[in-house]
C-alpha cells in the first residue's frame, strides 16, 4: 500500500488498517489493539516505556495465538 500524502494521518492508518486486516486479520488485531500504548508526550523515558509496553504486549499475544497462526 502507498500513502497517500493528500489524505490526513488517520484516513491513511485507516487505509492501512483495511488492507492489514485483509492480510492477517489476527496480526491487524493484536498491532491496533495495542497502537494506542504509542502515542508519546514528549518525554523521551516515558516514550521508551511506552515502546516497551508495547512490544511485550505485542508478544504476549503473539505467544498465545494458536502454533499454526504464529508461524
Amino acid at each position: 500500500m502507498d500513502f497517500d500524502a493528500t489524505l490526513s494521518f488517520d484516513e491513511n492508518l485507516a487505509l492501512f488498517r483495511a488492507e492489514v486486516e485483509q492480510l492477517d486479520p489476527e496480526c491487524a488485531r493484536i498491532l491496533f489493539d495495542n497502537l494506542a500504548s504509542l502515542i508519546g508526550d514528549g518525554d523521551a523515558a516515558r516514550n521508551r516505556r511506552a515502546i516497551e509496553e508495547f512490544h511485550r504486549a505485542v508478544l504476549v499475544a503473539v505467544e498465545a495465538l494458536p502454533a499454526a497462526l504464529a508461524t
